[in-house]
């Protein structure tokens, strides 16, 4: 906030470039900090809510041979009963299982957050536990 705050007062008493400036270096620091925090191995997790569920773990499994978790879910609104397949991958492989996904549901409704750290089996490994 304090940073806002003095960008805002530079745009009154310096000039509105001058402020953009700012923000611009002060958005700029942002990233390189989290980069720095978190590392630079991006993860994401994706959703997968189908119908197709079995054929899509199956070529999951297969094709960017990556472990999933199958979640059991409810529809909030039709109350059916679903699987909500869960997937870890690396950023470079997002592309992949959204086609890969697209190609055996085009009905499928998926989800893609970022994933700030992942340990375990074909990711970051933890020492000592």
């Amino acid at each position: 906030m304090m940073d806002g705050m003095v960008i805002l007062i530079a745009m009154f008493v310096l000039s509105p470039e001058k402020a953009l400036y700012a923000l611009i270096g002060l958005y700029i620091t942002g990233k390189i900090i989290d980069m720095i925090e978190l590392g630079f191995n991006y993860t994401k997790v994706a959703y997968i809510i189908a119908d197709k569920t079995d054929e899509i773990s199956e070529a999951v499994l297969k094709h960017l041979d990556r472990g999933l978790t199958k979640l059991d879910a409810h529809g909030g609104y039709t109350g059916e009963e679903r699987t909500v397949l869960m997937v870890v991958v690396g950023q470079s492989e997002i592309t992949r299982l959204k086609m890969l996904v697209q190609s055996l549901d085009p009905t499928a409704f998926v989800i893609i957050t970022n994933a700030h750290e992942v340990l375990g089996e074909g990711f970051k490994r933890v020492e000592g536990l």
